[in-house]
């Protein structure tokens, strides 16, 4: 079974075993839809669909973004505690640039830029508003092509087009399961 399947059908299964008195799955309210309608008003369920993609993590039958999500030179790391991640980001700095941080996985080699200290991607609201800005910059450069903005969120290099295609078309196939659970809610 492929990643992107399995993610779909975990996050199908947690919302169906979530209580019948629990809320049906939205966005509203969140930081999601606070940052999409600050930048460029694209949908909160296709930020927390890149969220996933980039940094699912899974808590028995739940998967959601993990706001301290790690990968450096290409390991993923999920510590569990904000203190943590930031010592594991902290000690990784000192020997590399290659490290995604949080939820959105902000890449410090090419977007460290846009914040004065590292460790403040390890926030939520300051991850995603940094992560929806970059995504933002791609779909304006995408000419109506979103599989390949969100794939230059991933892989900005122009010649993997085919690779951050098929990782545009991986967070759209997310997205239209979040909009499907949102309507069965």
């Amino acid at each position: 079974m492929d990643s992107t399947l399995k993610l779909i059908l975990t996050a199908a299964v947690a919302i169906a075993l979530q209580p019948l008195s629990s809320a049906a799955f939205s966005l509203k309210g969140t930081v999601w839809e606070e940052e999409s309608n600050r930048a460029c008003k694209v949908d909160p369920k296709l930020l927390y669909a890149i969220a996933l993609v980039e940094s699912k993590n899974y808590d028995g039958p739940l998967v959601k973004p993990n706001p301290y999500a790690l990968n450096i030179d290409n390991k993923a790391y999920h510590p569990s505690t904000k203190a943590k991640a930031a010592d594991q980001l902290n000690k990784a700095l000192t020997k590399t640039k290659t490290i995604a941080v949080g939820a959105m996985q902000v890449s410090m080699r090419w977007n460290g830029h846009r914040v004065s200290n590292a460790a403040d991607l390890l926030d939520l609201n300051t991850n995603v508003r940094v992560g929806t800005q970059i995504f933002c910059e791609f779909i304006k450069e995408g000419k109506g092509d979103l599989a390949l903005a969100l794939g230059r969120y991933h892989t900005p290099n122009p010649d993997l087009e085919q690779v951050a295609r098929d990782y545009g078309v991986n967070v759209l196939r997310v997205w239209r399961r979040l909009i499907v659970l949102e309507q069965e809610g």
